[in-house]
């Protein structure tokens, strides 16, 4: 059984429009929660919660206002690209696509999913708010027409993530270090190029008819491009781990540098192996091997800011 054939069976309870929502897709806007891991070392001491708790719990908030702005981005995607993903071998089983969620139902959940998004943002934080909206808007033109012009439609998916790493660090008003965009950015493009790398391989001959951008890429480009993309992210967060101010002087957080490279490797090896055939938010997010990585990481992590 495939990722996609176990969520449909598992939200089956709940209805196709949760399923559209994508919620297996949510883990990403955990991203907002990196500027207050990595400058809680510096600003507040684990002993003193009365600092720290209030800030979490505003980045807890804000995890879930971008869980439901970016499930209003995928509806309205889905509702665009209701009539392509028909014709495509995983995205036709999608609810829309396949009809089991009609795009009245979708149009209006996506309308109340964003609003519920954006507006509650705002009154929490301006910034963070208005970052969250400024996603929404890209995403919308992305979805219209953006997503069809090659090269862009990578930097448009990878200003999503960065969006949230931005939103994140605003949300509790601690300075936001040149290193947060270095290490966002290159995370971003890579993730980005390895979706249009899988699609690409996985369409083959067919893959323009499917994504127009695909039209102007070829394998050989966008297999550089995601290992220029992929040395870049592993390099500038071993410089963040080591040269930031927003961590340890110790240089102590080099140690998580292990879990990063393993599970981009592994990412990876995925991608062109044993699971190729399925979509990389799907093998970023279920791999077993991948969500270990991430738990080491978090608690080795969690230990040199708790030490430090």
């Amino acid at each position: 059984m495939n990722v996609l054939t176990f969520s449909r069976a598992t939200t089956k309870p709940l209805g196709p429009l949760l399923l559209a929502m994508r919620p297996q897709q949510w883990p990403k806007n955990g991203l907002v929660f990196a500027a207050f891991v990595f400058s809680m070392g510096q600003a507040w001491t684990l002993g003193d919660a009365g600092a720290w708790w209030p800030l979490l719990w505003r980045s807890i908030a804000l995890f879930w206002l971008w869980a439901a702005a970016s499930s209003a981005t995928y509806l309205f995607n889905d509702i665009r690209d209701r009539d392509i993903d028909q014709l495509h071998p995983r995205k036709r089983s999608r609810p829309i696509a396949s009809g089991e969620l009609s795009t009245g139902v979708a149009g209006t959940a996506a309308v109340v999913l964003a609003v519920a998004g954006v507006i509650p943002a705002i009154l929490l934080d301006t910034g963070a708010g208005l970052v969250l909206a400024g996603y929404v808007l890209l995403m919308a033109v992305y979805s219209v027409g953006l997503k069809g012009v090659a090269i862009i439609d990578i930097f448009v998916l990878g200003a999503g993530v960065i969006g949230r790493a931005v939103s994140g660090a605003l949300v509790i008003d601690v300075e936001i270090s040149p290193w947060l965009y270095v290490c966002s950015t290159f995370g971003a493009l890579f993730f980005a190029t390895s979706k249009r790398w899988a699609e690409f391989r996985q369409l083959g001959a067919a893959a323009a008819k499917h994504r127009p951008s695909l039209a102007h890429y070829n394998g050989e480009v966008l297999g550089h491009m995601l290992f220029i993309t992929a040395a870049a992210a592993l390099i500038s967060y071993a410089l963040y781990t080591i040269e930031s101010d927003t961590v340890p002087d110790n240089g102590a957080m080099a140690l998580t540098i292990p879990f990063v490279a393993f599970a981009l490797f592994r990412y990876l090896l995925l991608l062109s192996g044993a699971r190729k055939d399925d979509a990389p938010d799907q093998v970023l997010f279920t791999d077993p091997q991948i969500v270990l990585a991430v738990v080491g990481f978090v608690g080795v992590a969690g230990a040199v800011l708790a030490l430090s």
